[in-house]
């Protein structure tokens, strides 16, 4: 087995505008159409990262704060926090874009994403190296969320033995 290497985060961003098939009878965005996206931009950010696809393994701590508006410009935004040996914490925020240019939060979730090899077997990730405070502080928060996912994984697994 080779070495880790040590490799710094990456990041990966889509702006785009909310149009009307993207929101529901309240001119508002369908939740499961924003966490689509959000899945989309965290696997190109888990992808870079790793240099191997990438599947997402679970959903963390979705948080709707604001609502997105038909017309909207939003932004989303990832970046890896944690990695494991094959997994990856990928945190993604959505933010809106006023006409002014200001920003407000709308949305945030963590995405656990397990990297895959070509045979669709997991795969060895580099180890997030760590620089900053902030990148420090992003890095508990992800090794507490990837502790509570793996229980969630045991639960679900005995759930499933148990037919729950």
């Amino acid at each position: 087995m080779s070495a880790r290497l040590k490799k710094r985060s990456t990041e990966a961003t889509s702006s785009i505008m909310v149009f009307p098939n993207d929101t529901n009878d309240f001119g508002t965005m369908y939740g499961g159409r924003l966490i689509e996206m959000m899945d989309m931009v965290g696997g190109i950010c888990a992808r870079r990262f790793a240099s191997h696809k990438a599947v997402t393994a679970s959903i963390e701590d979705m948080q709707f704060n604001k609502a997105i508006n038909r017309g909207d410009i939003i932004e989303l935004s990832s970046r890896i926090i944690y990695t494991g040996k094959t997994s990856m914490v990928v945190k993604t925020k959505v933010t809106r874009e006023g006409y002014d240019e200001s920003k407000e939060v709308c949305a945030r979730a963590y995405f656990v994403f397990v990297a895959m090899d070509t045979k669709g077997k997991p795969a060895e990730v580099p180890i997030l190296e760590i620089l900053t405070d902030k990148e420090e502080k992003n890095n508990k928060i992800g090794a507490e969320i990837r502790k509570r996912q793996a229980l969630e994984e045991k639960r679900f697994e005995i759930e499933l033995k148990e037919n729950l």
